[in-house]
């Protein structure tokens, strides 16, 4: 059961990463019209008007010493059916509700901007469910019970209330995160100090810079580098994986509209997900998996203050249907997976 929590939650990053940020090297454009005008409110010199229409620079530029603070809703509802669940429907849930404070620190003379973070508050509902049975876990930070000691948690309580830092692109793409060495400390200390060199290795790179950044990515939203016209669309595409099989992720934005009011402008952007499979079959020495049939996609709507050069609320859902098809030894088996996520970002101050 927990082999399965923790599968989809693994498709979630994958799923929910793309759709919120996009990586990767390639950029289109496609010139739209405009409908709105654009008052001189704070950084409204990064929308301008021509002959085709409003244009804007997609840059994240916040003011030094501006403070944000944060709630992050991450849900990942997976169901699986075959011969590892002895043909039953298993669904597992996992719902997680980050609060976290942003402070810009610093911003360098090409824009790099440095943010001291601090987690304020962490909870997760974790359930597995089946048609005759249920089994559910939960953690909170702020409830010291016999849960809150778990080495599942650990990671957790190490990093609440512990101030670290992570360096963002004018773009929105995290480039680093330092800083978390009392983080470790902590960990090290919940075990006891018992752990030797090799093991603390392993354990920082479990829970590493790597961790933290694909949770955090997920409010910063990634930009192109060029302009972009209002209703004009914009693509990245890369390459990762949905289980065992490489996959092309294709993702459009659109900025749907422009408003201006009390001296801050904000820009409701709508996202799109195509997911295409590379190749659908894939053998090992022994084993040949193929998938059958798939249904794939996400969308999302994000807020983004550019007045103040941050997103202030953003939603968005990935849904994953896979039938596939396991062969060995002139044997096969037949299995189905379903992963939903649903991502809900708002700025609370």
């Amino acid at each position: 059961m927990t082999k399965t929590i923790k599968k989809g939650l693994a498709v979630f990053l994958c799923m929910t990463i793309v759709l919120i940020s996009g990586c990767g090297e390639k950029n289109e454009n496609k010139d739209g019209k405009s409908k709105k005008e654009v008052s001189s409110s704070v950084n409204s010199d990064l929308i301008k008007k021509d002959e085709k229409g409003t244009r804007i620079s997609l840059v994240v530029k916040p003011k030094k010493g501006e403070v944000f603070k944060y709630k992050m809703n991450a849900k990942t509802t997976s169901k699986e059916k075959g011969p590892m669940t002895e043909e039953k429907e298993v669904t597992s849930t996992q719902d997680i509700f980050y609060y976290y404070t942003e402070e810009v620190n610093d911003i360098s003379s090409t824009g790099i901007i440095t943010y001291k973070i601090k987690f304020d508050s962490i909870s997760i509902m974790s359930t597995v469910s089946t048609s005759d049975s249920s089994l559910s876990l939960k953690y909170n930070s702020n409830v010291k019970d016999s849960v809150y000691s778990k080495p599942d948690f650990i990671q957790y309580n190490s990093i609440m209330n512990e101030e670290f830092y992570a360096r963002v692109s004018q773009t929105g793409e995290i480039s680093e995160i330092y800083g978390m060495e009392n983080i470790y400390e902590n960990m090290f200390k919940s075990l006891g100090d018992t752990l030797t060199k090799e093991q603390k290795e392993s354990l920082k790179e479990s829970f590493g810079n790597d961790a933290v950044k694909a949770v955090l990515q997920q409010q910063f939203q990634m930009f192109p580098e060029n302009e972009v016209y209002q209703d004009s669309t914009w693509t990245r595409s890369y390459e990762t994986q949905i289980l065992i099989f490489p996959v092309k992720n294709i993702l459009s934005y659109k900025i749907k509209e422009i408003k201006d009011e009390n001296n801050q402008i904000t820009l409701a952007i709508e996202a799109e997900l195509a997911v295409e499979f590379i190749e659908k079959e894939l053998k090992d020495k022994s084993m040949n998996y193929k998938v059958e049939d798939s249904k794939t996609g996400g969308k999302g709507n994000i807020n983004f203050n550019i007045s103040k050069g941050c997103v202030t609320k953003k939603e968005t859902n990935t849904n994953i249907d896979l039938n596939m098809k396991i062969s060995a030894g002139g044997q096969s088996v037949k299995t189905f997976q379903n992963v939903m996520t649903e991502l809900k970002v708002e700025l609370l101050q």
